[in-house]
């Protein structure tokens, strides 16, 4: 069990070309087959977390693998449905410098001495949940589509500004620490 959660991040990394794969394919079906491959990546991620907190093997591997995952993962998507005008490009534009600058600044994070530490919160979480329900809207064209990307692009916009700001609030607490 110890390293279950890993191999499904894994598993997740090894989809992306495998939804890529499917998407550009002339397959009959394949937007819902590239779906479906999503919907499973989507599964994973929330079974890796489950199965990781539940038996308490978090893993160095998996907090840094995992995250990038799920951002490789819907940044993936996110970029094939614009290409194919399902999503719009600046929605797309949006998700894509957000988790950028988010990896940036977990990577400065991690490379502190004593590492700086930024767990997950309820905007990280719910823009991440926005994304997938706006990538199911897009791909079954449901209405509202358009109006869950304004709402998502906002959301997301406001927890990159949280998480910057807490990023800038530790450095300050760091240098006060340190006088």
């Amino acid at each position: 069990m110890k390293h279950v959660p890993n191999i499904l991040t894994f598993i997740r990394l090894l989809l992306i070309p495998v939804y890529f794969m499917v998407f550009y394919s002339e397959t009959e079906h394949a937007l819902l087959l590239a779906l479906a491959i999503f919907v499973v990546a989507s599964i994973t991620d929330v079974l890796d977390g489950f199965l990781a907190r539940k038996y308490q093997v978090v893993s160095k591997f998996g907090t840094v693998a995992d995250p990038f995952a799920d951002k490789m993962m819907q940044v993936s998507v996110l970029y094939s449905l614009s290409d194919i005008t399902m999503l719009e490009k600046w929605f797309f534009w949006i998700i894509l410098v957000k988790e950028l600058c988010q990896i940036l600044l977990g990577i400065i994070m991690v490379s502190m001495k004593p590492k700086m530490i930024m767990s997950a919160n309820i905007f990280g979480k719910t823009t991440t949940v926005l994304v997938f329900v706006t990538i199911i809207f897009a791909v079954l064209s449901l209405p509202g589509a358009t109006i869950i990307q304004f709402i998502t692009a906002i959301l997301a916009i406001i927890t990159f500004t949280q998480y910057a700001y807490h990023f800038l609030m530790g450095l300050k607490e760091r240098k006060l620490a340190n006088k």
